[in-house]
């Protein structure tokens, strides 16, 4: 049997950042340069959508978690606001527990 999932576990969150207008580049920059981050669109209005992928340069005891990251990110000087999008976990999934599928 073919398993089409990812052999470790993953944690994804799609974030939608409102930066003002007038310094979008830089707190997109800014947001691109945090671990797992990558920045996808952005809007001439300050709006931009952001992934964060959890990864060893921002879990748990190494780092601060995903959560933690975005709520430092969601500080940045420039940014008004953030809104989580889309939110993807499987460390629920049996082969992740150690069951056989």
């Amino acid at each position: 049997m073919i398993n089409l999932l990812e052999e470790k576990p993953i944690n994804i969150a799609g974030v939608l950042f409102v930066a003002q207008p007038n310094n979008t580049a830089k707190v997109a920059e800014e947001l691109g340069g945090f671990p797992g981050a990558e920045v996808h669109e952005i809007a001439d209005n300050g709006s931009m959508v952001v992934t964060i992928e959890e990864n060893d340069l921002n879990r748990g005891e190494k780092g601060k978690g995903l959560i933690n990251t975005i709520t430092d990110m969601s500080n940045l000087p420039g940014v008004i606001s953030s809104s989580l999008i889309f939110h993807h976990n499987d460390y629920g999934l049996p082969q992740h527990q150690g069951i056989k599928v």
